[in-house]
């Protein structure tokens, strides 16, 4: 492969053991492009580490999920911070095992994630190596004190739709689609942090490749738009099974519309029966999203004031812009499965009727 090449080429000019990050989005193909890239080598009798960030997750799946909820029930401000993946992993640890191996010691983590069943039960031994190549894997490699002391980086350029198309595939068994979503979603928002600050600054070190280690171009860094929230404590059974989504506008349709709204939701003024309505149709096993032209930036301060309202909903899409809305859908037979509820601005939902 391209990328194969490339390290090779810069092998001789490395000091020993060479230090290389692998980045690149969650499902990317990280593992797979580092297996392939390891194979190679191996072949030309060049020694290689694999090690993966992951194994240094500060807490597993579950006790993540909880964390994320507490901090959403703490406040927009604090959920946004959760959500932000550099306070997913332990770097610290992260960066004294690089150190090591770096130096030519072993590795022992009796605690590592698993990512095949999300626990921290896993146990890795890493071999001390002194040459050759050690491969640092991880979706976000971290700060500027690690980004330094590798001698190179990969990027993957893998498009989301197949980033997202794999993570589908991969956590069926564990998650359900709309929680899949909702991860992709938030994993996305620090993946581009990362990603502009990998470009902006060490573009020099980055060999960019596709999933089959062909050399490409940059990524295209798209803006999320989409703010997952979670699911407040409702019975399991609407966790896991959903009878369908219903996308509400948010001003005009469950707030009063204001010509100018504020930044900090200080003006938001509920209409009547909203919250009561928006938990009947979550009880009932709706999946609630709000839409909204409020820019992404900005509507943070809105989503702590109408969590402080009793305005429940699962994800709420910004940046939306300003005109007529149509949404597009299959039939089931002879089953409508797109139904429109128009309303006059300021009417509020009460009279809607959804079963």
């Amino acid at each position: 492969m391209q990328v194969t090449e490339g390290i090779v080429n810069r092998l001789e000019s490395a000091k020993a053991p060479m230090l290389v990050g692998i980045c690149g989005r969650a499902g990317s193909g990280k593992t797979t492009i580092a297996n392939k890239i390891a194979k190679e080598l191996g072949e030309q009798s060049i020694p290689t580490i694999h090690y993966s960030g992951d194994w240094r997750f500060k807490l597993d799946s579950e006790q993540r999920k909880r964390w994320l909820q507490e901090k959403w029930f703490v406040g927009a401000h604090a959920y946004l911070e959760a959500a932000n993946q550099f306070n997913w992993w332990d770097f610290e640890k992260i960066y004294n095992d690089i150190e090591k191996m770096a130096s030519g010691k072993g590795v022992v983590i009796s605690d590592a994630y698993d990512r095949n069943t999300g626990k921290k039960d896993m146990k890795v031994e890493l071999k001390a190596q002194k040459n050759g190549v050690i491969f640092y894997e991880n979706c976000i490699l971290g700060g500027a004190e690690i980004l330094e002391k590798l001698d190179f980086i990969v990027l993957l350029n893998t498009p989301d739709s197949t980033c997202l198309d794999r993570i589908i595939k991969k956590d069926a068994d564990r998650r359900n689609v709309f929680e899949v979503v909702s991860r992709y979603l938030l994993t996305s928002y620090s993946e581009n942090l990362f990603l502009k600050f990998l470009i902006d600054k060490y573009s020099q070190k980055l060999l960019v490749c596709d999933s089959d280690g062909v050399l490409s171009e940059y990524p295209e860094i798209k803006e999320v738009n989409q703010i997952p929230v979670p699911m407040e404590h409702v019975p399991k059974s609407v966790k896991k099974t959903y009878k369908g989504a219903i996308f509400s506008d948010l001003d005009g349709t469950l707030i009063k519309h204001v010509p100018v709204p504020s930044e900090t939701g200080e003006d938001i003024e509920v209409l009547d029966g909203t919250p009561e309505k928006l938990k009947d149709f979550r009880e009932k096993g709706y999946y609630l999203i709000l839409t909204t032209s409020r820019q992404y930036h900005k509507i943070f301060g809105v989503l702590n004031k109408l969590e402080s309202l009793g305005i429940v909903f699962d994800q709420i899409i910004s940046d939306l812009p300003v005109g007529p809305r149509h949404m597009i859908n299959d039939m089931k037979g002879d089953e409508k499965r797109t139904i429109a509820h128009v309303l006059k601005r300021n009417e509020g939902i009460k009279n809607v009727k959804i079963d």
